[in-house]
């Protein structure tokens, strides 16, 4: 499961994405699309809902300023919600009269985004759901109940199919009237690849655009799994993304007591990126467009922290599977070199156990400094080509001078990373 395409490889060292959850559903600071149904919370009713799209009118909306806080911030792609489950679009669109140029804002909401990405240097997503509870078509084939319209179901299966028809045109409007998209997050599918002939659609999507990569909730169709708010135990072997948000909710919500702490954040960028995966991590902009403080103040302390270290979460891999080191934190590989992040104040050298390898080097990521260490072989065992495999153990000199505020990175040069027979450790 993943993108075969030369330009589409970015995604597998990227590590870092922002999502964007974003539309009328901001004004009353309630999540996007649940409150359609009776059965949420937040619910308002349809009417009252779908009057927003008339009061939604972004004057603030700066789309540079997003691509300068997203770039500043370390993000090496942005995911922006073009259409929610509640139908309503951000583009421009001749399938539909409830979208930003025919409603609130009066205008197209999509086309300075992706440009301004694109001029940052930002690889480009449009999250697209494939459910759509404005349209009546669409209510016209059984569905979870928990997925179903909130209008009239009434059976109707060649209906559904003019719905079909129209979700696959805004698919190709978005792919034809924006220039380059290098990402569509879909969501929630309901049913299963023949209902939305998922193969056809991915097809169309290539034809017009063949380096973009596509998420797993098309139907049979992705090239990379999608975890939302947690991150795995154990990994998917392919290409994955954990989304999640920066506090209780994916749209805006003004209460600032409800976010993360930082260091939980930056905790779980590491997590994924030492299992393989990248971070989507949500923000909710306000209704007129601007970002909340609380969600600038976390991502602008996420950026300085990977300005300096970096280098130890893009274009890493996952520590192999045998690689038996018993240090403590996250751990991620880059070439010959692994890097170690500190999470907490160590009271001894850090320790490294049961390594093979010559290392040619430990330093500072930070600053690039050299660090004091010392090797001591401590055993051998059966196995390898020679039948005779020695292992040494690690001690690292880390001055409490030399500690950073949130996470210290430690890089471990090796002459050639060790790989460990299968089964050791």
């Amino acid at each position: 499961m993943r993108a075969l395409h030369p330009e589409a490889q970015w995604f597998d060292e990227a590590r870092f994405g922002l999502f964007i959850h974003w539309g009328p559903y901001s004004l009353k600071e309630i999540e996007a699309s649940w409150p359609l149904l009776d059965k949420s919370d937040q619910a308002i009713g349809v009417e009252a809902y779908e009057a927003l799209a008339d009061e939604f009118n972004p004057e603030r909306y700066d789309p540079k300023a997003w691509a300068r806080a997203a770039k500043e911030a370390g993000a090496k792609y942005v995911v922006l919600t073009a259409k929610h489950h509640d139908g309503f679009c951000l583009f421009d669109t001749k399938t539909t009269d409830y979208n930003a140029v025919r409603r609130g804002p009066k205008r197209d909401l999509i086309a300075p985004y992706v440009e301004a990405m694109r001029e940052a240097g930002l690889k480009v997503g449009l999250y697209f759901t494939t459910i759509d509870w404005y349209d009546p078509d669409f209510a016209t084939i059984p569905i979870a109940p928990w997925l179903a319209s909130p209008k009239p179901n009434v059976y109707d299966p060649l209906r559904w199919w003019s719905f079909h028809q129209r979700f696959v045109e805004q698919l190709r409007e978005l792919l034809t009237n924006y220039g380059r998209i290098d990402l569509i997050w879909f969501d929630v599918p309901g049913f299963g690849a023949d209902r939305w002939r998922s193969h056809e659609v991915k097809r169309m999507m290539l034809n017009l655009q063949p380096h973009l990569v596509i998420n797993d909730r098309l139907p049979d169709a992705g090239d990379y799994e999608t975890p939302e708010q947690f991150v795995p135990l154990h990994p998917p072997e392919e290409w994955w993304e954990t989304c999640m948000t920066m506090n209780h909710q994916w749209a805006y919500h003004a209460d600032p007591d409800t976010y993360k702490p930082l260091v939980a954040l930056l905790d779980t960028l590491l997590e994924v990126a030492t299992k393989g995966g990248n971070l989507l991590l949500n923000v909710g902009p306000r209704p007129d467009g601007t970002w909340p403080e609380p969600a600038l103040a976390r991502l602008e302390a996420i950026g300085a922290w990977l300005r300096h270290s970096g280098e130890s979460v893009y274009g890493t891999r996952r520590t192999p599977a045998h690689f038996p080191p018993a240090f403590y934190g996250p751990m991620t590989v880059k070439g010959n070199t692994i890097y170690l992040h500190v999470r907490d104040i160590p009271r001894f050298p850090l320790e490294l156990r049961e390594i093979g390898g010559r290392i040619s080097g430990v330093k500072l990521v930070r600053t690039g400094e050299p660090l004091i260490y010392r090797t001591e072989v401590i055993s051998g065992f059966a196995g390898g080509v020679d039948g005779h495999h020695s292992v040494q153990r690690l001690s690292i000199d880390l001055p409490q001078a030399l500690l950073d505020e949130w996470n210290t990175v430690v890089a471990v040069e090796f002459e050639d990373l060790p790989v460990w027979p299968s089964g050791r450790g």
